[in-house]
């Protein structure tokens, strides 16, 4: 093992990381730190090499996610740790968090093991404005569809998708399509070791059928309203306050990403809680580099 050296986790897919991974390198090197790339489906990689190994860009685990939840249990030192990995790979975790009294977008929660039928899956759908099907174990959108419920075709799509889903064997999401990602967009805030980095705003990235790709997300790095960091901070208690119940121990992650839209009543949804590989914009703004950096050689030094 080298003693300034921190291993940056990527996989086969994205071997050279997000934007912003070359310029977190930069300044680790700044500091006396030598990163190094190595992709997590390598088998070949000594995970010993370095200090500790951080996950940066791993997209390709929601299909293997049974060999990604090994491998990071042979690792070391991983950050996150292998059992916050395993929770929050799987959708439901979003379920667990809202017993705690999360706000979460209402979902109806389909299960492969109840076998349902085309029918009883249609009958799940909302019965006006646009919906979307997604499944439990995905990662940057994949697998993720907007259908409309008073196209009979696009129905007919959706409960396609979704039995495909339950036949693969994943758990399926129904939730209405909120107006809000359209008129405002989503908020995503970043934390370090439990302390706010930067906030961007995203556009919608699900639009209604139509021809062609679709179009590139626009994300914008702002600062948080003052109700957009108080939710933030609500959320992040109640990750930590999980996460200590369940593990037994206290354990604060070196990065999350909390996705939020509003309500349309003047609070917010949770979308989403990222402590895998979630992107976490570091190009969005110059201070989000320098903070991961930090909170890197924080852990450093522990």
């Amino acid at each position: 093992m080298s003693d300034n050296k921190v291993i940056l986790v990527m996989s086969s897919e994205t071997p050279q990381g997000l934007a912003g991974d070359q310029d977190l390198c930069d300044a680790l090197r700044d500091h006396g730190i030598e990163p190094v790339m190595r992709s997590w489906d390598d088998p070949s990689v000594d995970w010993s090499e370095g200090r500790f190994a951080v996950l940066r860009s791993t997209p390709n685990y929601a299909h293997r996610r049974e060999e990604f939840l090994k491998w990071a249990r042979s690792v070391p030192k991983l950050l996150n740790t292998p059992e916050i990995l395993e929770w929050n790979t799987d959708k439901h975790y979003l379920r667990e968090l809202q017993k705690l009294g999360m706000p979460i977008i209402p979902t109806t929660w389909l299960e492969p093991e109840r076998n349902l039928t085309k029918h009883q899956v249609h009958s799940r759908f909302p019965a006006f404005g646009d919906f979307v099907v997604k499944p439990t174990i995905s990662s940057g959108g994949r697998g993720v569809g907007r259908y409309t419920s008073t196209s009979a075709n696009s129905r007919r799509e959706a409960i396609e998708h979704a039995m495909d889903l339950l036949s693969a064997g994943s758990g399926v999401m129904i939730q209405r399509y909120l107006e809000e990602v359209e008129t405002q967009g989503e908020v995503s805030i970043v934390y370090y070791n439990g302390v706010i980095s930067h906030t961007v705003q995203k556009g919608a990235m699900l639009h209604a059928a139509c021809e062609g790709p679709e179009p590139e997300q626009i994300v914008t790095a702002r600062y948080s309203s003052q109700e957009e960091w108080g939710w933030g901070e609500q959320v992040r208690r109640y990750i930590h306050d999980y996460i200590k119940l369940t593990s037994e121990h206290d354990t604060q992650v070196l990065y999350d990403r909390i996705d939020m839209v509003a309500d349309g009543k003047g609070s917010y949804y949770v979308m989403e809680i990222s402590l895998v590989e979630g992107n976490l914009y570091l190009d969005s703004a110059r201070e989000a580099v320098e903070h991961f950096a930090d909170a890197i050689i924080q852990r450093y030094y522990w």
